[in-house]
């Protein structure tokens, strides 16, 4: 058997010299350790408020560990697809997230991305017509551009406007068609909350109407117990992604009907959860299901060995409630602090809060002079439903202290 501890590893040829783009593109983009509070980039330290890792656990030491841990038992991945032979940390993701979720099973898939595709796919004849949020993530609208027919054509509605939503509902739909509403449950880039409450309820007056909600900045942060949007509108996540099979049971009456909301679920582990890939909870016949027919499911490999035990571990240290306390502070600190130098800045619960300072060159030399105190934020040019200029987008971390924050909103109060 070969030994897997090289003591003198042997030296390798180095690699081909960068050009001058690619050095300059490798100095400001180009981490030298994982996301956190403080990063270093080109060998510089910062204070972090950028990205989507709220808990910091992208770079934490039992994450890491555990990642080290995985690749010297399981190696990279295992060489087949998951109808094959799967590793052990794959099944644990799916463990975890069915148990954090309150549903039987989960899938777990290479991405959050892929877990919409693969999810709007299945349920293709449990719908007529599509609504969805002008604002709604690229991986949803791409996922509808998958499916095939006139009627799959999506029809937009204002970014989270239910009384919009209501109208285009009225207009668009004829007679016994089966409504589907696509929406995230957080939108990053906006600094808003999807109001799924007011869809749940205005859909309960169409037949065999559904809810798709993908939830990849909601999951971890929002909610009590960290089950996200759904949870925040007190809506249950127990019983997302069921066959109508499941409904009949745990409802009392059969499927499709006036008064009854389906309601899908998706999520991306890489956010908050500070792992990676994506997820589809749900019953274990809904996810069977999936498994049956999802061509990624039979012909892709599984996510890689490390990498779901990174994200295993994260699910496991997620589930401690005082990492959402901490949270909630530092994000009550940041708003106040933003407020207080003449910032309009809501209340909310988000970790993120979006600017719009002037001009996209104004908000790019903002930019530029925060990083020139030590300090990195994001400057967005353009995303669906945001303006021409872009925005200026600022998230606060459990990890970040009151004093970083507080250093963040004295260089704000010295650049705007």
């Amino acid at each position: 058997m070969r030994n897997i501890y090289i003591q003198d590893p042997p030296e390798r040829p180095a690699s081909m010299s960068k050009s001058a783009t690619q050095a300059a593109i490798e100095e400001t983009f180009s981490f030298d350790g994982p996301p956190d509070a403080m990063i270093s980039v080109a060998g510089k330290a910062y204070l972090y408020f950028g990205g989507n890792g709220y808990f910091g656990l992208q770079a934490d030491p039992e994450v890491l560990a555990a990642t080290c841990e995985a690749v010297l038992r399981y190696g990279v991945g295992t060489a087949t697809t998951r109808t094959a032979f799967t590793s052990p940390p794959v099944f644990e993701v799916e463990r975890r997230i069915a148990e954090m979720l309150g549903t039987s099973h989960a899938l777990y898939t290479a991405s959050g991305y892929v877990a919409n595709q693969i999810l709007l796919e299945s349920l293709e004849k449990t719908f007529d017509r599509i609504f969805i949020d002008e604002a709604a993530h690229y991986s949803l609208f791409d996922a509808v551009r998958k499916l095939r027919g006139a009627k799959r054509k999506p029809i937009t509605f204002k970014h989270r406007s239910a009384e919009d939503l209501r109208e285009k509902l009225e207009t668009n739909l004829q007679l016994h068609e089966r409504p589907i509403i696509l929406t995230d449950g957080v939108f990053s880039q906006h600094g808003t909350i999807a109001p799924l409450d007011e869809y749940s309820d205005l859909l309960t007056h169409y037949e065999g109407a559904s809810l798709l909600v993908d939830d990849a900045h909601g999951f971890g942060v929002l909610g009590e117990t960290g089950r996200g949007t759904l949870e925040h509108f007190g809506l249950n996540t127990e019983t997302v992604n069921q066959t109508a099979t499941d409904l009949m049971d745990d409802l009392g009456f059969d499927m499709p009907t006036v008064g009854s909301v389906r309601t899908y679920l998706t999520f991306s582990l890489s956010k908050a959860v500070g792992g990676s890939g994506g997820t589809i909870p749900g019953s274990e016949s809904f996810i069977q299901r999936l498994k049956d027919w999802s061509a990624v499911y039979f012909g892709a490999s599984a996510p890689a060995s490390p990498i779901a035990a990174a994200t295993a571990k994260s699910l496991s240290i997620l589930t401690d409630s005082t990492l959402r306390q901490k949270l909630q502070e530092n994000v009550r600190l940041l708003r106040s602090g933003l407020r207080r130098i003449g910032l309009e800045v809501g209340d909310s619960p988000l970790p993120s809060v979006i600017l719009t300072l002037g001009s996209s060159g104004n908000m790019r030399r903002l930019q530029k002079r925060l990083s020139e105190s030590g300090i990195l934020i994001a400057y967005i040019p353009r995303n669906a439903g945001l303006g021409s200029q872009g925005v200026l987008r600022v998230a606060v971390f459990s990890t970040h202290t009151p004093q970083m924050i507080q250093e963040l909103i004295d260089a704000l109060r010295g650049a705007v």
